[in-house]
């Protein structure tokens, strides 16, 4: 039995849709708040290994991608959970795989998707102060934030590049 079916027999409606990638990999798109206990079942069936977390925002929903793979089986699987786009929350799955806290963290910090239970959800890629999330369809890109450092050695974003420029003449940079 593929992994696929056995998933949709064990999980029944949790698993909404099966279906087959383009490069044939088999893929599920499953209930959100099941997502925990079927990674945690595929993880003890073999699937070791959590290549990719991706987020991505449609006009409609927000949605999360994981690619699994197990080396003992030579078989990939991957799973797609949809959230609301108003509140993007999904269980974090750093319980069962230690490399999904990386990846948790980068899709958090881009798209704004919160994973709950996740052991230390901060931004990775970007200061704590930027505002919004820069993979978002709402993000305004017409908004200029400038980051410095401060005396205290805390980053420090603002719209107004003036100190970022005079600090740059002062320097001989400009």
């Amino acid at each position: 039995m593929s992994i696929q079916s056995e998933l949709k027999t064990r999980f029944g409606d949790a698993v909404i849709e099966t279906y087959l990638q383009k490069d044939g990999k088999p893929g599920l798109v499953l209930k959100p708040e099941a997502l925990l206990e079927i990674c945690n079942f595929l993880h003890d069936s073999g699937f070791d290994h959590l290549s990719l977390i991706s987020g991505t925002d449609y006009v409609e929903r927000m949605e999360v991608v994981y690619h699994i793979w197990s080396y003992a089986r030579k078989e990939n699987i991957v799973l797609k959970v949809k959230l609301d786009r108003e509140n993007p929350v999904v269980d974090s799955v750093t319980a069962v795989w230690r490399g999904a806290n990386w990846m948790e963290r980068e899709t958090y910090d881009l798209v704004g998707i919160e994973f709950k239970g996740h052991p230390d959800l901060r931004r990775i890629l970007l200061p704590d102060p930027w505002d919004g999330h820069p993979l978002r369809r709402d993000y305004d890109m017409s908004v200029d934030q400038y980051v410095y450092i401060d005396e205290n050695g805390k980053d420090v974003v603002t719209q107004d590049a003036s100190k970022i420029l005079r600090e740059e003449a002062l320097d001989g940079k400009n």
